[in-house]
């Protein structure tokens, strides 16, 4: 197992994919200092709220109506002083789509190729090959993780002071708090790549899914008279956002459980599915 391990992390950093993913993340969190306003892909944020005063309402409107980067960061300068580096946290959720690069160079590409039939005629077994690629793909998204939040954190208080950084012992909780969730999302892509193995088919599935079941959950809900609230609370983008604002420790603990019971499920299907599955 440590030798798969070993040889896909050689792999991986002689090549450039990784370090495009690294860089982009940077620039987006560059980006996103500069403007004083995280982005995020997806149609939902966080369900919580924030009260505001009249003054920062009518900042916030000027924000909307301005094109200009420039004269954003100025009006979110006079907005005060809040903690820029935890809202870039709330946005985590874009992480999903770097993750989908880890695991179809760490995975996918294997199995796509004759890589993973050569390797298992080697005398290694389906087990060890599948949670040393588990492992894997754990390993590089917590590297990605610390770079990202670290990064936003560093490049927030380079560029716009102390005032508007939550500090670094709050960004390594709310890392901590994040990480179980997110570590039940990279479970799931590895899932779907030892399901369907072909990296079009992973990609055609994996790129829109986000979005997909939050019409899903939003479908259902207004069918049935279902209060979406309640139910997107529980949504993969959802509990990113929610577990920066404050959560209470109820939903701290149900996110927990939620995440360690996706983790199990996920990997269950995805080995029970490769052990069963003709490698060509």
């Amino acid at each position: 197992m440590l030798n798969i391990i070993k040889s896909d992390l050689y792999r991986i950093f002689r090549g450039k994919s990784i370090y495009v993913a690294i860089i982009f993340i940077l620039f987006l969190a560059a980006v996103s200092c500069f403007a004083m306003s995280p982005g995020h892909i997806g149609i939902t944020v966080s369900s919580s709220t924030e009260q505001t005063n009249t003054k920062q309402e009518e900042t916030l409107e000027l924000v909307n109506e301005t094109n200009s980067i420039l004269e954003t960061r100025k009006l979110m300068k006079e907005y005060g002083a809040y903690p820029l580096d935890k809202a870039q946290l709330g946005a985590n959720a874009n992480l999903y789509y770097f993750f989908i690069i880890v695991v179809v160079i760490v995975l996918v590409t294997d199995l796509s190729n004759s890589t993973a039939k050569n390797t298992l005629s080697s005398a290694i077994s389906r087990k060890k090959y599948y949670f040393s690629k588990l492992i894997t793909c754990l390993g590089l998204g917590t590297v990605l993780i610390l770079i990202n939040n670290y990064g936003s954190y560093v490049i927030n208080l380079i560029m716009n002071g102390k005032e508007f950084s939550a500090g670094i012992l709050e960004i390594t909780k709310l890392t901590i708090l994040q990480l179980p969730i997110l570590y039940a999302i990279i479970s799931m892509l590895v899932c779907i790549g030892f399901c369907f193995r072909k990296t079009g088919t992973f990609n055609s599935i994996t790129i829109p899914l986000i979005m997909v079941v939050q019409l899903i959950i939003m479908g259902v809900a207004t069918l049935f008279h279902l209060d979406s609230a309640n139910i997107l609370n529980y949504e993969f983008q959802y509990i990113i956002g929610n577990l920066v604002a404050n959560p209470s420790n109820t939903y701290i603990l149900k996110t927990l459980v939620l995440a360690i019971f996706y983790i199990i499920v996920f990997n269950v299907i995805g080995y029970s599915v490769f052990r069963k599955t003709e490698i060509k």
